[in-house]
């Protein structure tokens, strides 16, 4: 199996957040996630999308404008099931995680941290896993 290098990139202005996933063998661009946001179509016109790691660290001098993170994430069930830290169901867990295309896991991954921080605030019960992925709350705001 292929190893990735991942990087989100956060807009400040637009909070626009993208993930660039490289191959670790070339470090050419193996997969491109818009997680929120419109305007990748003018860094294709002014030939600036970032088709290799190179060209995305570049971006790291622009501070004004974008954050860029470079994630350890392994976007796996067992991470997952790891994080969600609510040990129920696993196995209709597991098939409901793996019908998720990757934009989606990627979606639960960054959408647990504010699930969890509302459950704090409502005093709510966590939902088991299998319901939260079913129900698509990954999308919810949080």
């Amino acid at each position: 199996m292929e190893d990735y290098i991942t990087y989100e990139v956060t807009f400040i202005e637009t909070k626009e957040r993208w993930i660039f996933q490289y191959r670790k063998s070339d470090e050419i661009l193996h997969c491109f996630i818009n997680l929120k946001g419109s305007s990748f179509i003018n860094l294709l016109r002014k030939q600036t999308f970032p088709e290799n790691v190179a060209m995305i660290e570049q971006w790291a001098k622009f501070k004004k404008i974008v954050t860029i993170e470079l994630k350890l994430e392994d976007y796996s069930f067992e991470t997952f099931w790891d994080k969600y830290d609510l040990k129920r169901k696993k196995e209709l867990s597991q098939k409901a995680f793996e019908k998720l295309d990757l934009v989606s896991k990627v979606k639960c991954f960054t959408a647990l941290k504010h699930y969890n921080e509302d459950l704090k605030k409502t005093g709510q019960a966590k939902a088991h896993m299998v319901t939260w992925l079913n129900q698509k709350r990954f999308n919810d705001e949080y």
